[in-house]
């Protein structure tokens, strides 16, 4: 193997594993959220933003501003199911449907979250 392959194989195997998202377990979604929390949702790199009032009783209220400027009211249920947020909004692209996200971890108050191979985009608290 020549020096430069031998050096990029190296540094992924060592580095890969670190890279990788780590996603919240039931447990700490549970922790979490057990009191409330109030989320900062999306940034300018997601082409939206909002924020939700994510309540202790299992009801969520808030709001997202896209690009575009419209503004989606968000209003709902949602409990932890396994290690997965799962929601259902009364409004959106998902009204009367129940979704269930994984939050991976993206530092210590952020996570990146994906329902199946749909990307959703960025939460932090």
């Amino acid at each position: 193997m020549n020096r430069p392959l031998a050096l990029s194989f190296a540094l992924v195997v060592i580095a890969g594993p670190g890279l990788a998202a780590t996603a919240m377990t039931g447990k700490e979604l549970t922790e979490l959220l057990a009191d409330g929390k109030e989320l900062t949702l999306g940034g300018p790199k997601d082409g939206y933003s909002g924020h939700l009032s994510v309540m202790k009783d299992g009801t969520a209220d808030g709001s997202i501003k896209l690009e575009s400027g419209d503004v989606i009211p968000i209003q709902g249920v949602w409990h932890i199911n396994g290690n997965k947020f799962c929601r259902t909004w009364k409004g959106g692209r998902d009204a009367g449907k129940e979704v269930c996200e994984t939050w991976n971890k993206t530092g210590p108050t952020s996570v990146h979250v994906t329902s199946g191979k749909r990307d959703l985009g960025n939460n932090a608290w």
